[in-house]
């Protein structure tokens, strides 16, 4: 046995010597290799979901109707969103259609909000503010073919292991009768009003108008149960706060104690000089908190407390998750975010041009890809702290003009 086990361990270092591409049948959740002829791929993959115990002429009829997408890889390649600072995808995400849609909702599906803070503990306007981010209340719910979607990005060798379980996830969604073989939504594969993949569909499913069939699509109700029953899986405490802003005017403050990583108690943020712009804060003193700096010292300043680590879950990006946990606050009341002129984001030549400086310089800034990731704003912090300049995780065009 100590033989065998010797030299199945030289033969998986062998493959992945002389075949890296291999790597990824090692990769948790991934079932067939990735690449190569996509019919081929196709035939594989189907065969895993037979195997998983899904009918097989269903499984038939979605290979047969999925197609290699090269919208879907552009797409997939090309996220400009990402490049916008948090002021400008805030004031397109938080407009006046969907600050008073979202009113009317939170009133118009009153019972059925109460229901979800009852069962799941999630506020209507967490709920409401993720279903105006992902399709403004079902208005906008994507184009793009479900099927071949999830397909073209399983096949696609860049996260193959995300989106191969997904595909499966989605043919066990067409046997079960709750989406059709025409049934469109994002181009990453999310589907219905609330934009959720079809794991978590098949998972968190929820029939909320009663009519004896989930329809993320159609109903409203549905969909709003649905999101309630994601976002407690997820974490999210009962009666607790996400997010509120705050004041900062001391000119001293140790702007480095911002970001993730680096929470303290409310009582440690009031000695350092920061202040609610509700005069009073949310939590207690003892609660723990993240300063939160998305368009640096200059820009807006938010306390995250612990259940806005569920949107990230929800979605990683930063600007995005600040925007929706902003939007959830103007739901309950609060007001728009103060904005005192933040210095603009960086075009994107000049901020492919900062990340080829700090590589140059020994920090990992990920992909040089001119988007101000999570990587990229630690290495910046990382760069102002050595420069002594204050370490808000902004570049500035005064930074680049330094650091040429």
């Amino acid at each position: 046995m100590f033989k065998l086990n010797f030299i199945l361990k030289i033969v998986t270092i062998l493959l992945l010597v002389v075949f890296p591409q291999s790597r990824l049948l090692f990769a948790k959740n991934l079932y067939v290799n990735c690449g190569g002829d996509f019919k081929s791929f196709l035939r594989n993959i189907g065969d895993v979901a037979i195997d998983k115990g899904i009918n097989k002429n269903d499984v038939l009829l979605v290979l047969k109707n999925s197609q290699r997408s090269k919208k879907v890889i552009s797409l997939d390649r090309k996220q400009s969103t990402f490049r916008l600072s948090f002021t400008d995808f805030s004031k397109k995400a938080i407009n006046t259609y969907r600050l008073k849609n979202g009113k009317k909702n939170i009133e118009k599906y009153k019972e059925l909000f109460q229901i979800a803070k009852s069962k799941y503990g999630v506020p209507p306007e967490v709920i409401t503010a993720f279903w105006a981010m992902e399709t403004d209340f079902g208005a906008v719910q994507g184009d793009i073919h479900t099927f071949s979607a999830l397909a073209t990005l399983a096949h696609d060798c860049r996260r193959p292991e995300m989106f191969q379980p997904e595909y499966i996830a989605a043919i066990n969604l067409f046997s079960k009768g709750i989406i059709d073989l025409k049934t469109t939504g994002a181009w990453a594969g999310e589907v219905g009003q609330v934009q959720m993949l079809p794991s978590d569909i098949l998972k968190f499913g929820q029939d909320g108008d009663n009519d004896g069939f989930i329809d993320l699509k159609k109903s409203p109700e549905d969909a709003i149960l649905t999101a309630a029953a994601l976002i407690s899986e997820l974490g999210w405490e009962p009666n607790q706060p996400w997010i509120e802003e705050v004041i900062i005017d001391d000119k001293n403050f140790p702007w480095k104690e911002a970001g993730f990583g680096r929470d303290r108690k409310i009582s440690s943020w009031k000695k350092l000089g920061i202040i609610s712009r509700n005069k009073k804060f949310m939590a207690s003193d003892n609660t723990k908190a993240t300063l939160l700096l998305p368009q640096g010292l200059k820009g807006p300043k938010f306390l995250a407390y612990s259940n806005y680590n569920i949107y990230l879950k929800w979605n990683d990006s930063f600007i995005y998750t600040v925007t929706a946990a902003h939007l959830a606050s103007r739901f309950s009341g609060q007001k728009k975010f103060l904005s005192n002129k933040p210095d603009k984001i960086l075009s994107l030549e000049k901020m492919i041009k900062l990340q080829n400086i700090l590589q140059s310089n020994g920090y990992n800034v990920g992909k040089v890809d001119g988007i101000l990731g999570r990587q990229t704003r630690q290495s910046v912090r990382s760069i102002q702290i050595k420069l002594g300049l204050p370490a808000d995780s902004w570049p500035t065009d005064d930074l680049l003009n330094i650091l040429n």
